[in-house]
C-alpha cells in the first residue's frame, strides 16, 4: 500500500478535527464539517495499490441534505486524483464507491450496505450512533461540543485499508 499523506496536511487536518463547535452551530455548518472530515479521513487512508491506478475517487454519500457540502469538495484531490461525488439513496451500486458517508437517517440501510461492500476496500464513515460497533470504520461523535470520532480497526483491516497512526491517536476509541 502507498501512503497518501504529508506532515503539513496531517497537522492541518488534526487542527480541523479538534475544532470546538459552539452551541449555536447551524445545521449546514455541521454538514460542511462532516463532509470536510470525510475528505480528510480519505486523505489519510492508505489504499491498496490497485485503487491508486484508477482515474478518480468515487465519494458516495447518503443524505440529500449533504448535497451542497459534498459538492463543495468535488474539485479536491487525493493522491493526484479528483473526487467524483455521487449521491445515493439505496445500496445499489455502492461497490463502485471508494468512500461512503452515510447519514444517521439512513441507518435502516446499514445491514444491506455492509453486505454489499463486505471486505472491499471502501472507506465507510457515519454519524450513526454505534456505527463502529455495527461494522463501520469511522464513527463521527459529538462530545463536549467537539466533533470527534471512533475507529473500527478490524473493519479497516478486513477491507485492506489503514489510517495514519497520527489519526488513530486522535480517536476517542479504536476497536481492535
Amino acid at each position: 500500500m502507498t501512503k497518501i499523506f504529508s506532515k503539513s496536511r496531517l497537522i492541518g487536518s488534526c487542527l480541523f478535527l479538534l475544532i470546538v463547535l459552539p452551541q449555536h452551530v447551524i445545521a449546514q455548518d455541521m454538514f460542511d464539517i462532516k463532509s470536510a472530515l470525510t475528505y480528510n479521513f480519505a486523505k489519510f487512508t492508505q489504499w491498496p495499490e490497485t485503487l491508486l491506478h484508477s482515474e478518480k475517487w468515487q465519494l458516495c454519500y447518503f443524505g440529500e441534505q449533504y448535497r451542497g457540502s459534498f459538492m463543495a469538495i468535488a474539485s479536491k484531490t487525493i493522491a493526484n486524483k479528483t473526487l467524483n461525488i455521487v449521491e445515493l439513496t439505496d445500496v445499489v451500486g455502492v461497490s463502485r464507491c471508494d468512500i461512503i458517508y452515510i447519514d444517521s437517517r439512513y441507518r435502516h440501510l446499514l445491514q444491506r450496505l455492509f453486505l454489499a461492500i463486505s471486505n472491499q476496500p471502501i472507506l465507510t464513515i457515519s454519524d450513526i450512533s454505534g456505527f463502529t460497533s455495527l461494522g463501520g470504520m469511522i464513527e463521527l461523535v459529538s462530545k463536549d461540543n467537539r466533533l470527534q470520532f471512533n475507529i473500527n480497526q478490524q473493519a479497516l483491516d478486513n477491507a485492506d485499508l489503514s489510517i495514519s497512526s497520527q489519526v488513530l491517536s486522535l480517536a476517542l476509541s479504536v476497536k481492535r
